[in-house]
């Protein structure tokens, strides 16, 4: 038999809502309460969920009991924990990568090896072959000098010499040196 919503012309209103009501739909008389049988679907996946968490995880260390973990751990509890209560053993004073901690060097020291380390990084990019890099390192050395030079031309209100663009590294280098001393000299004589 279908469901139907049509009652019975001889019953009022207000009993067929509660005929329906208990009976559910289809008039099934095992219907329960909606929102007991949504607690009752919660209750069973909380006990499903609690069950796995107390089961140990594949191939690792057996789970503890509830009353021996800790209670920021057990089922239902907020997870938070004081601050004192996390230890990640960075009390000390720290432990520096790639050396031994017996030696202690200077600021001086560590500034060198530092400066030493970036240009073994630049001399040799990955992927780029030996005389690429080479000349990706003039390239940049170039245009360095060139803008050093620029700038002091534009401070001194001078033009740019005009073939200091086709200049190589170690010319502009070279050019960059005399200007430099030049500079020196006009200083300490108006000194």
């Amino acid at each position: 038999q279908a469901c139907s919503s049509q009652a019975d012309p001889q019953q009022s209103p207000r009993s067929t809502e509660a005929s329906t009501s208990a009976m559910g739909c289809c008039g099934s008389a095992d219907a329960a309460d909606p929102v007991a049988r949504d607690q009752e679907i919660a209750r069973r996946l909380q006990a499903q969920e609690n069950a796995r968490a107390r089961r140990p995880p594949a191939g690792g260390p057996p789970a503890r009991p509830a009353a021996a973990r800790p209670a920021a751990a057990r089922p239902g509890t907020l997870l938070c924990r004081p601050a004192a209560a996390q230890d990640w053993g960075t009390a000390g004073g720290g432990k520096r990568l790639g050396g031994d901690d017996s030696t202690v060097e200077s600021t001086d020291d560590l500034r060198r090896r530092a400066l030493e380390a970036a240009e073994r990084r630049n001399a040799a990019p990955v992927g780029v072959s030996a005389e690429k890099a080479a000349a990706m390192r003039e390239r940049r050395a170039k245009e360095e000098l060139l803008g050093k030079l620029a700038e002091h031309y534009h401070r001194k209100k001078m033009e740019l010499p005009m073939g200091l663009n086709a200049a190589s590294a170690a010319q502009l280098k070279r050019h960059w040196e005399s200007v430099r001393r030049e500079e020196d000299l006009h200083s300490q004589m108006a000194d």
